[in-house]
């Protein structure tokens, strides 16, 4: 995954952003497309969770998350002691690549600048990413989800806090279900202030490596 800077959003009300991307063409995915993603949930969540691209049943309802795998979102929500109507929900590409295929790096290229503008109108204090391209795609740069998982991140001042996709354990991988919700009680730690931002673990984390020296 290139290096990805942020774009300066050309939207500047919550409308204005649906608009943009109910009438984006700008790569071809819009020509197969049902409904759109333009995320879901209050313009103002301190929260915001993204996955990386929608599927048949995000297609038809025009949601980020749908199914078996909202499902496991909304169960890890009440466990964290998050209520699904105080987080907001997107995608980094919004609409259905053919046949459920990945998306490509251009395709996610293309469609990071409704990302950008989503982000900046909701200026959350923390984002979940769900999986590890969505991962890349925040961070700017590839890394193996096992790494990071978990962990809280730095992102231009927001906490990114990178988990598994719940399509994963719709399939059954054996650790996903277990992380989904442990990441999610991170991130409610955060948002209460019982465990630092990830500015303040990047902080301490430096603060220890000069200590070895």
């Amino acid at each position: 995954m290139p290096t990805r800077q942020p774009t300066e959003p050309a939207v500047r009300t919550l409308r204005q952003h649906e608009r943009a991307v109910r009438e984006c063409d700008a790569c071809e995915l819009s020509a197969g497309r049902q409904h759109p993603v333009v995320g879901d949930g209050p313009v103002d969540a301190r929260l915001l969770v993204v996955g990386l691209v929608p599927r048949r049943h995000e297609d038809l309802q025009g949601t980020a998350l749908a199914g078996g795998p909202r499902n496991v979102l909304h169960e890890a929500f009440d466990l964290a002691g998050f209520s699904p109507d105080e987080v907001r929900v997107t995608s980094v590409v919004r609409c259905r690549p053919p046949d459920d295929r990945a998306p490509t790096t251009d395709e996610i290229r293309t469609c990071t600048g409704h990302l950008d503008a989503e982000l900046a109108l909701v200026d959350p204090a923390v984002v979940v990413a769900l999986g590890e391209l969505t991962t890349a795609v925040l961070l700017g740069r590839s890394v193996p989800l096992a790494r990071v998982a978990g962990y809280r991140l730095d992102v231009r001042g927001v906490t990114l806090i990178p988990t598994h996709h719940p399509v994963d354990v719709v399939r059954g991988v054996p650790e996903a279900a277990k992380a989904i919700r442990r990441d999610l009680l991170v991130a409610r730690a955060v948002l209460d202030g019982r465990m630092g931002t990830g500015a303040q673990a990047r902080s301490e984390l430096a603060e220890r490596l000069a200590g070895q020296h």
